[in-house]
């Protein structure tokens, strides 16, 4: 694929370093690239300026300079827009994304990067004085007590049969790309991210029989019948309050979210070296 216009979307909370972002602006401007950026304080004669509604339906591809949140949060937009993400860590873990800043030299491979498409949910939330409304998460959709040290009641169904009931902290409810954030911090199970499934993972269970983390084919339609006061988050993005009796629907996403791959390290092998 050829790339004309190149977004460089830097993190918006933790200044990215002036010396590494104009390092990797060099770099493309010399490949023959027009560069945009969402960050006023970037522009100069050869970075122009362009608002972040609008800056990703404008340019073929994103180049994101920061870490796992910064990645989320241009993925809300790029996936509306379709337009392919290339992460450069700036951050702490950096999982998400695909170069660490001293290999920004392989942007010089661009043309030849793979496009890897990643599974999408949409997450739907109803309570009782609470109407519909849905968010799209890359990672995963949390649910839990509004109280810190309460106790929730969830009842899982999958394509309307029931699957499973507990009260205990809560769920999380992943994709293969969330597989390895908060959902393997309770023992849930890594995914590959080339397959397509659910994962369902219970938080802290108070019950005696073994309550196991679950996948689910991604035809599926999972819902979750909740009692109590509860705070849904889809990828951080807080739903409003719920209260008393709602539900919560997950299903595959009709969008997808393109990741630019430029190395040939086989996923198990990038998670080893960010996860030890």
């Amino acid at each position: 694929m050829t790339y004309q216009n190149i977004l460089l979307y830097p993190n918006q909370r933790r200044p990215v370093n002036k010396e590494d972002f104009e390092k990797v602006a060099t770099l493309l401007h010399g490949m023959g690239y027009t560069l945009f950026t969402t960050d006023p304080t970037f522009v100069t004669d050869e970075i122009h300026y362009l608002p972040a509604e609008t800056a990703f339906s404008k340019c073929n591809a994103a180049i994101v300079l920061g870490g796992d949140g910064t990645m989320l949060g241009a993925a809300s937009r790029a996936r509306l827009a379709g337009t392919p993400l290339l992460g450069i860590n700036f951050g702490t873990l950096g999982y998400m994304t695909e170069l660490e800043i001293s290999e920004c030299h392989l942007l010089a491979k661009l043309e030849q990067a793979r496009i890897e498409d990643r599974m999408l949910l949409d997450v739907t939330a109803q309570g009782e004085a609470v109407s519909p409304s849905t968010i799209t998460a890359l990672n995963e959709a949390v649910i839990s007590h509004a109280a810190p040290g309460a106790m929730i009641r969830l009842r899982l169904f999958c394509d309307g049969n029931e699957v499973c009931s507990y009260r205990g902290d809560g769920m999380i409810i992943s994709t293969p790309t969330g597989s390895s954030a908060y959902n393997l911090s309770v023992g849930g199970p890594i995914i590959d991210p080339k397959m397509n499934a659910f994962c369902v993972a219970p938080m802290a269970p108070h019950t005696l029989a073994a309550m196991r983390p679950l996948i689910f084919s991604p035809d599926s339609v999972l819902q979750v019948e909740i009692e109590g006061d509860v705070n849904v988050t889809a990828d951080s993005e807080l739903f409003p309050l719920l209260k008393g009796k709602s539900v919560l629907t997950v299903k595959r996403s009709a969008d997808t979210l393109k990741l630019l791959k430029l190395k040939n390290a086989g996923f198990y092998e990038a998670l080893m070296k960010k996860l030890t």
